[in-house]
């Protein structure tokens, strides 16, 4: 065939395909900048832009009229319309700070459990770890306690089969998360379970940012990993019992009956779990993070290692720093992706030039993953404040309405900005380094 012949083939696919993309990018319900940019991308390179917007397209859900319950709050309201998760009244609530604490008292519960383990990582690992909780689970499996796992296939990519077979034989029920299958591309390769959850004799669950990995104690490539974790023993574990059913039907599991903890909890403490993923609780935690932060009165603090917020809860941030709210932001000093951190940068330059005070954590990584308001509420989990998991992934965070909680998450909040630079502390650019964060922000939502 000429050469000629081909050229005009190419244009003729290129003109065809361009066209039907940006039809196709129009209908959606997007905001206008965001048409505009996957149109620009249709016209660049249809392929990729075709690619793309398959595996990051958000799936508005279609949901019944929301109800309201009269004696919640609107950031109670707003989590049990998006996931079913009502406020729970009797529960105790032991914060965990750090790693250490938080495998020192699992493994001493691990080896406790009577009944039921149900566990849910994103991050497996096979380090001594993961080994010791490996070993653990075995045992209680042949104990005769039924164990249960879901892990992150992707996060999860270099457990070795060793591990997962001596699990298997021991009579650890496993199944992945959005194993990939190659060369099928499904948005599953892009939407993963970044839960951390453990759930023993329907009592008791642990949940927040820590994975299986050895690092959270001994320290990664930026140092010491400075964590949230936190122990919930009483009613609200039902919740997360009731949620880990369905996503482990979702991974091909069997549906079961969970066990039914008897509930011998007196102490007093309101808690919801939040969480998200396809289906009407696509929007829970992006909901319920927009709700916290217009419900402030005084104080907005927040720590996540990876900020890249939606538009609108970036805007919500800085109308609340315009409106007088103490909002404070602290996030690590030095990211562990170049990339991110780089898109990260024009975000918080954007925030602070709107009064957000920006803490750079220098002790090592700061990967925790809270929200305090006020001095009444507070929100521990796995979320980030990125497009990924406010848009994307399985996620899962407590909300807990208490003084004294709050408290004790409000001083270490401050502690850790002892370990912080000052506030503010905004380098001139110069013209590369702005086109550099400037770019990098463009791909905010896909990192």
């Amino acid at each position: 065939m000429p050469e000629s012949t081909n050229m005009t083939l190419y244009w003729v696919i290129y003109a065809i395909w361009s066209s039907i993309g940006i039809i196709w990018i129009i209908s959606r319900t997007l905001t206008p900048t965001a048409t505009w940019a996957w149109c620009g991308a249709m016209i660049i390179s249809p392929p990729l832009a075709t690619l793309l917007y398959y595996l990051t397209a958000e799936r508005v859900p279609t949901s019944a009229k929301a109800e309201r319950w009269p004696s919640y709050s609107r950031i109670q309201n707003a989590t049990a319309n998006g996931c079913g998760a009502k406020v729970t009244m009797r529960n105790r609530v032991t914060p965990l700070h750090n790693a250490s604490n938080t495998f020192a008292m699992l493994i001493k519960d691990l080896q406790q459990a009577k009944r039921e383990i149900n566990i849910e990582y994103y991050i497996l690992s096979n380090d001594k770890i993961a080994q010791t909780i490996f070993d653990i689970l075995c045992r209680r499996a042949r104990a005769g306690v039924r164990v249960r796992i879901i892990y992150d296939a992707i996060g999860s990519w270099g457990i070795k089969r060793q591990h997962l077979t001596k699990l298997f034989r021991s009579g650890v029920e496993i199944r992945p998360y959005g194993k990939p299958m190659f060369p099928y591309l499904t948005q599953a390769i892009h939407r993963r379970n970044h839960r951390r959850l453990v759930i023993i004799d329907a009592q008791t669950i642990y949940l927040g940012g820590i994975n299986v990995a050895s690092r959270y104690l001994d320290g990664g490539k930026q140092g010491f990993w400075r964590d949230e974790h936190i122990k919930i023993e009483g009613s609200v574990a039902q919740q997360a019992q009731d949620m880990f059913v369905a996503d482990w039907v979702k991974c091909g599991g069997r549906e079961f009956i969970p066990f039914q903890s008897a509930g011998n909890i007196r102490n007093i403490c309101p808690v919801q779990i939040a969480w998200a993923e396809e289906g009407k609780s696509r929007n829970t935690i992006k909901n319920l993070v927009m709700e916290a932060i217009a419900s402030a009165r005084h104080h907005i603090r927040i720590c996540t290692p990876y900020f890249l917020p939606t538009d609108d809860i970036l805007a919500a941030l800085c109308c609340a720093a315009q409106a007088g709210i103490n909002v404070e932001l602290l996030v690590p000093l030095t990211a562990d992706v170049k990339l991110t951190g780089a898109a990260s940068e024009s975000f918080i330059r954007h925030c602070a030039r709107q009064g957000v005070k920006i803490y750079r954590y220098r002790n090592g990584f700061m990967h925790s993953k809270t929200i305090t308001i006020d001095d009444t509420t507070t929100i521990i989990g796995s979320a980030n404040l990125d497009y990924r998991s406010l848009r994307y992934n399985m996620e899962l965070s407590a909300v807990i309405y208490n003084r004294a909680i709050t408290t004790n998450y409000i001083s270490r909040f401050y502690a850790d900005v002892a370990l912080s630079e000052s506030p503010n502390t905004l380098p001139t650019l110069n013209l590369w380094q702005q086109f550099k964060y400037g770019l990098a922000r463009l791909l905010a939502p896909i990192l």
